[in-house]
């Protein structure tokens, strides 16, 4: 079905106004492990908390989508119009990872606006901010935006092990081999490109309850350690903020995440 011009506009728009006021960006595929190749349903969800709205898939908002095997990165096409979910794919023997970068949003805080000063509390972003004296740390500020997310999806028997793709800018690694990913510590680094990013809040959701189930803040190795601690699915979670050097804008967030399944 071929959609008018001006009514993607207006989905862009609507979609924009309920991000900015949602807080994470996830994948979140129908599932996370099989024993042998099938289709896989992608949904991209925007929400807080692990707890969110399947959006559709509006080429204009996406800088790369792709699905990365052990063999090969295929670029993800997805499916138009009003369509959830956003995408089909399917997955080969193997590890395989689903990346999304979105294109940069903006957004203005106005003088006393409360989001804000929740924003940095919410994910520790004061540390961050205070390397950069000369720009405001209070409103008015504005900021552009940018989500870069990841999800594993295993089919076989494994063993298995997560691997930087390097294809966004900001991206978290699930650290050593596994077989299926059993509750207990999990280890994780943050990469920036391809040097480990020291000094950024992490947290871990759990979706049955939506609730934060640990949090920490990465070494100078990039690394975090991480409880997760029931047979459940769960979001890894963090921002990155910088100077916006490149806009009008005061700053860029980056805001990666990674979502996998802890099984029995």
């Amino acid at each position: 079905m071929k959609i008018h011009r001006s009514v993607w506009t207006c989905i862009a728009v609507f979609l924009f106004s309920a991000q900015s006021s949602a807080h994470e960006f996830w994948i979140e595929p129908s599932l996370h492990h099989a024993d042998t190749p099938n289709s896989v349903d992608i949904l991209l969800k925007v929400g807080q908390n692990f707890r969110g709205n399947a959006q559709p898939y509006l080429p204009t908002d996406i800088a790369r989508f792709e699905l990365i095997t052990e063999r090969k990165t295929i670029a993800i096409k997805g499916l138009m119009g009003d369509s959830r979910p956003a995408a089909k794919i399917t997955p080969e023997a193997g590890l395989n990872r689903v990346i999304h970068h979105t294109t940069p949003y903006s957004i203005a805080f106005d003088t006393g606006d409360q989001r804000w000063a929740d924003y940095v509390a919410l994910d520790g972003l004061a540390n961050q901010l205070n390397k950069f004296p000369d720009l405001p740390k209070e409103t008015p500020v504005s900021e552009r935006y940018v989500r870069s997310v990841k999800t594993l999806i295993t089919v076989g028997a494994g063993p298995f092990q997560d691997k930087l793709t390097g294809r966004i800018p900001f991206e978290f690694v699930r650290a050593g081999p596994f077989t299926r990913l059993l509750p207990g510590s999990h280890t994780f680094i943050l990469y920036d490109k391809d040097r480990p990013m020291p000094g950024i809040l992490v947290k871990a959701f759990r979706q049955e309850d939506r609730m934060v189930v640990d949090e920490n803040v990465t070494n100078a190795a990039g690394q975090i350690n991480l409880t997760l601690p029931s047979s459940d699915r769960y979001m890894i979670s963090g921002v990155v903020i910088r100077p916006d050097y490149e806009s009008d804008n005061n700053w860029i967030s980056h805001w990666p995440s990674l979502t996998l399944e802890v099984a029995d």
